[in-house]
């Protein structure tokens, strides 16, 4: 019965892959080109993650194959259909890609950002750059939100200020908080994605979790060392109790 059922695995992504327009194979942190029936990539040249993600929101039926094309295989989340009814893994997968979109997306405004008055970002060409603005993000981990303050460099007090708070019901992430809360601050559009972002649906080390209605606590790995101070709770055993997430940020984890 096992072996039926992979069969028939096997040629359910066999066919995903058959119908895809376009399809990147994941090897460690790269995406090789696959097929393409536009032409427009290179069948096994190497392609970014920003690339890969930036294409299959202007492109249709891009797919991702992660690692052997005998597993299954995971399309890109290009709708925000797709994004919120993912079930399971390809949940993860999407919380995951939209994370990574609003660090890129933050880090982009930041360097590049315009008010309608001036850029903003790095010393550079003054043609460019009309005034000199930073940014300063306020993230309050208890209240959930993120603050994000935009000040011309002479300036003591902020011209422009953006907020973005998670619901009571959703994990707190403050990378989707400072893309949001920035966007706001430029009275740009927040993507629908940001704000409707899948839930987590896997306990990882670096999250914090918590057993309510008092405990809350960091987790670490199974065989990591308790930290000075703060409660945590190991891996195995947050995965053991099911206990909620709320907050997956992991910005230690990433340092």
């Amino acid at each position: 019965m096992i072996s039926q059922e992979a069969d028939e695995m096997k040629n359910v992504n066999q066919m995903v892959i058959n119908n895809a327009n376009t399809v990147f194979e994941k090897k460690d942190d790269k995406y090789f080109g696959y097929k393409s029936r536009f032409g427009d990539i290179v069948i096994g040249g190497s392609y970014s993650y920003r690339f890969v993600v930036h294409y299959a929101k202007t492109n249709k039926d891009v797919v991702i194959i992660p690692g052997d094309v005998n597993k299954v295989t995971t399309p890109v989340c290009t709708t925000v259909e797709e994004r919120l009814w993912k079930p399971g893994a390809q949940a993860k997968a999407c919380r995951d890609e939209i994370v990574e979109q609003a660090k890129a997306d933050v880090e982009e405004l930041v360097l590049n950002g315009y008010d309608g008055e001036g850029f903003w970002g790095a010393e550079g060409n003054e043609t460019y750059r009309k005034f000199s603005y930073s940014v300063e993000f306020l993230p309050d981990r208890k209240k959930r939100k993120v603050t994000a303050l935009i000040r011309r460099t002479s300036d003591i007090d902020p011209r422009h200020v953006g907020r973005a708070k998670a619901a009571p019901s959703d994990c707190f992430n403050v990378h989707i908080g400072k893309a949001i809360a920035l966007r706001r601050a430029l009275g740009l559009t927040v993507p629908d994605e940001y704000l409707n972002t899948p839930q987590p649906t896997e306990v990882r080390v670096g999250d914090v979790v918590s057993n309510p209605p008092e405990w809350t606590g960091a987790v670490i790995a199974d065989d990591g060392w308790p930290p000075l101070s703060g409660r945590c709770v190991r891996l195995k055993d947050a995965r053991k109790y099911g206990l909620e997430i709320i907050d997956d940020s992991r910005e230690e984890v990433s340092k």
